[in-house]
């Protein structure tokens, strides 16, 4: 076991080399993927000689039930591709919110896509993610209704929806013919642990470095034979990484609260009734933006454009700007000197409740209905620097009023059966979304100020609101031929069909509030050239859209023995449009929906390579994409003021190959790898542009920008990272019963490169500056949990964990606004983080 803990150890070190470039990590990448297969069997082969005697029962892989296709089944027998990952598995990779599964499953990458708040962790996957102001690309949903999502900020959710789960089921690709919301991408099922018949429980806690610590406990009572309840609450508090030595306060630190209720009623046999109620809420000092670079070319156009800037035009000014990034590289990645005081609010709660009703032995009844509230305020500095270029946010308003403030409500009624002795499956359905605001929401910004602080700058101001509204029918059946045809028996056809109805409406009013003296202002609508004195009826517009549209599945499967399952299947996706409640022109109100056909086919197995349980599952897969949503910043010249648009006219062809493989030689080993490659091109990205792009055409900074008929068929898609690798190695110490179980896990992460911009690129073809950074970097993380259970029968569990164990500096988000906006900033990735947890269980069995 050791010698496969130095030979996987040695592999991970190489890719976590932090001196090297992003070519020669490349280069090392492709030698971990050659060697990869290697390193597997160097360890079923040590495996063989350390416990040759183990009998291949002994070795089975663990199985997960599954809820994919809106039943329970095992995951190797559902006929899409589906990565989970049971409780036990979280907390084992100490996965305690979304951005943890970073890597962890083929083409899943969570970021916060540009916007500078790490609240923001939004899923990608296959390239598929949240479009600024739309509906996500992959929704993630609790207990099977989709978690409320943020407008303004790519958020779905709150703190603590992590904790006390039963598993978590990754589905990849569209999933819009059985699952509430349309999604092109995907969707994640966070499913809480239920009220069981047993009395039992745990307490727990933990402390770590950056003063991190954490408390958990949960409580399981059977009140009665027909009546169980699940109380769970959690505290986590951690300092941030990153500290303003302007405001002598850390950054990106962690304090949440959460509470979840469970109540499980069996009045009879046949009828089953789940209510589970959550609150969870959060309170930070915001994010910690690293200011990088100014563009002072942009700023001198500027100020030759409006006669009241002076970013430059005075001897020295630009200075300033040069000095501030000075200033902040001799901070380094891990301080920054904001001139906002940045902060970070979230409170949400909900409520579902799950009817089952067995009407027949075939047939079952189900309701789901939930309601839920989400709010949320923050402040952020993008610019990261004490100069008003990008505050987001400011100190004092900004705490005042919500930025989002929803309220969500959910139905869905199914009918579940089988027939002809199980060799039919169907559900059909219904289901209603609605999401509408709750109250006011109000923001507050100070953009492009030549100004050196925020004194008398123009003070940006927006109320927002917006409702989307989605109604859907569908039915979904598999049949298994060998019903009618014998000799056809374990071969299944799915056939589903989906049509929904979705209805977004929204409304602003921006304005820029200008100092004129004496206390004094005058207001300025950000979308016209119009001063009044009632901004709220005078800068306010209005945007509808209404869209419809089938989605559908036809597969076929086929399993000619119990560990073998062939597939493939097509589906086509389709996913809302939206409001754009930052549009500087009145063309750009309102974006349409973007459509998806998935083609998929792969195989799922299980055997046994001498007698150790092997699993080796792959899939490829090939998108269609069309009307894809890609949103930028955006300029009225005329009005000065600086917005948003979002595009719907691009498509695409994204196609890639996904493997998980798992091997056990013994019962004291597990080795396993996921893998992804993807490769992605645009068929045609063309569209006419208010305000100017650089496109395809552009060959330098001097080359003019086009209006109508802007082309970039030539840019990379955003939010795709062309090879995501995660390998681990679980090992489990020999001891006897009385010590406790002894196990360790360690993983290594990788994330190839991606592009998160969609227009620019980093330079122009003659090497001039475009939008630097908006490549980020490949990155590489090692994760390691030593776990001692039951320690000495205690019923005490004792887990010493570390996550980046080699301290990689990566960057997990850019601004993308250096030619819109003039400031170029990043954040960066958790630091080297590590500590103790101890958990106390009681009741229930083993």
């Amino acid at each position: 076991m050791a010698a496969i803990f130095f030979v996987f150890f040695q592999y991970s070190m190489v890719l976590a080399r932090e001196d090297k470039g992003e070519d020669d990590m490349g280069a090392e990448f492709l030698a971990f993927r050659r060697h990869a297969g290697r390193l597997l069997l160097a360890g079923v082969a040590a495996g063989a000689v350390i416990a040759p005697d183990i009998a291949a029962a002994q070795t089975a892989i663990d199985e997960i039930v599954v809820t994919a296709q809106r039943r329970e089944e095992r995951a190797q027998d559902v006929p899409i591709t589906i990565t989970a990952v049971s409780g036990e598995g979280l907390r084992e990779r100490g996965v305690t919110s979304l951005q943890d599964m970073q890597a962890s499953v083929p083409s899943l990458v969570i970021a916060p896509n540009g916007q500078a708040s790490r609240d923001v962790m939004s899923p990608s996957i296959r390239g598929q993610s949240a479009s600024f102001q739309g509906s996500p690309a992959v929704v993630v949903y609790m207990n099977e209704v989709p978690l409320p999502s943020g407008y303004t900020l790519s958020n779905q959710g709150g703190p603590g929806n992590f904790v006390d789960l039963q598993s978590v089921q990754v589905l990849s690709g569209a999933q819009g013919t059985l699952f509430g919301r349309n999604t092109t991408g995907g969707a994640i099922l966070l499913t809480p642990a239920k009220p069981t018949d047993r009395l039992e429980g745990y307490i727990g806690g933990g402390v770590g470095n950056y003063n991190m610590t954490e408390l958990e406990a949960m409580l399981n009572v059977p009140v009665t034979d027909k009546v169980s309840i699940r109380l769970v609450g959690a505290t986590r508090d951690r300092d941030g990484f990153t500290y303003d030595v302007n405001w002598r306060k850390d950054r990106d630190d962690t304090h949440w609260r959460m509470a979840r209720f469970g109540l499980l009623l069996t009045p009879t046999e046949t009828l089953q009734n789940y209510t589970m109620a959550y609150y969870g809420y959060s309170r930070t000092n915001g994010s910690g933006s690293i200011a990088k670079g100014f563009n002072t070319g942009y700023f001198q156009a500027l100020d030759s454009f409006v006669p009241s800037f002076d970013f430059c035009r005075s001897a020295g000014n630009c200075n300033y700007y040069t000095d501030l990034i000075a200033k902040a590289n001799e901070l380094g990645p891990r301080k920054t000197a904001h001139g906002v005081d940045d902060f970070a609010k979230t409170v949400t709660w909900g409520i579902t409740n799950t009817t089952d009703f067995d009407a027949t032995d075939n047939i079952k009844i189900r309701n789901i209905i939930s309601y839920a509230r989400f709010k949320s305020y923050y402040s952020n500095d993008q610019d990261g620097t004490i100069a008003p270029i990008y505050n987001t946010g400011t100190t004092v308003e900004s705490r005042r009023s919500p930025r989002d403030h929803y309220k969500l409500f959910t139905e869905e009624l199914q009918l579940q059966g089988n027939a002809l002795d199980n060799k039919l499956t169907y559900t059909v359905g219904g289901f209603y979304f609605k999401q509408s605001p709750a109250g006011l929401m109000e923001s507050f910004s100070i953009n492009v100020c030549s100004n050196k602080t925020e004194a008398g700058c123009a003070l940006g101001t927006s109320q927002v609101g917006v409702t989307n509204e989605s109604k859907a029918l569908y039915a979904q059946a598999s049949l298994d031929l060998g019903a009618f045809v014998p000799a056809l028996d374990r071969v299944r056809l799915t056939g589903g069909y989906r049509y929904t109805w979705d209805h977004v409406e929204g409304f602003t009013a921006s304005w820029s509030a200008i100092p004129v003296g004496g206390g004094a202002v005058i207001n300025l609508c950000s979308w016209k050239s119009q001063f009044t004195t009632t901004p709220l009826t005078d800068c306010r517009f209005t945007g509808n859209l209404k869209s419809s549209a089938p989605n559908w599945t036809v597969g076929i499967d086929y399993r000619p023995n119990d560990d073998l399952m062939l597939y493939a299947k097509v589906t086509k996706g389709y996913k809302a449009g939206g409001f754009n409640a930052y549009a500087v022109f009145p063309n750009t109100r309102t974006f349409g929906p973007e459509y998806l056909t998935d083609y998929e086919a792969g195989f799922k197995s299980d055997f046994e390579v001498g007698g150790m349980a092997t699993r080796f599952n792959v899939n490829g897969f090939y998108l269609d994409y069309s009307n894809i949503q890609r949103a930028a910043g955006d300029r009225n010249n005329a009005t000065g003021g600086n917005g948003a648009i979002t595009l719907s006219t691009a498509s695409a062809v994204i196609k890639g190959v996904e493997v998980e493989a798992m091997i056990r030689p013994s019962r004291e080993i597990e080795l396993g790898l996921n893998y992804s490659h993807t490769s992605s091109h645009y068929k045609s990205f063309k569209f006419d542009s208010n305000s100017g792009v650089w496109d395809c055409t552009a060959q330098s900074i001097t080359s003019p920008k086009v209006f109508a008929g802007a082309d970039m068929t030539c840019r990379p898609l955003q939010y795709l990272s062309p090879n995501i690798l995660s390998v681990y190695g679980r090992f489990t110490i020999p001891t006897a019963e009385k010590f406790g179980n002894v196990s360790l896990f360690v993983s290594y992460n990788w994330t190839d490169a991606q592009e998160t911009a969609p227009f620019s690129t980093e330079t122009f073809p003659d090497g001039t500056t475009n939008e630097p950074g908006v490549r980020l970097p490949a990155f590489g993380l090692l994760n390691a949990t030593l776990d001692w259970k039951n320690a000495l029968a205690s019923g005490l569990d004792l887990s010493l964990f570390a996550t980046n164990l080699t301290n990689k500096l990566y960057a997990i988000t850019n601004t993308g606004t250096y030619q819109t906006i003039g400031a170029w900033t990043q954040m960066y990735g958790e630091p080297r983080m590590f500590g103790l947890r101890a958990r106390y269980k009681f009741g229930g069995s083993d």
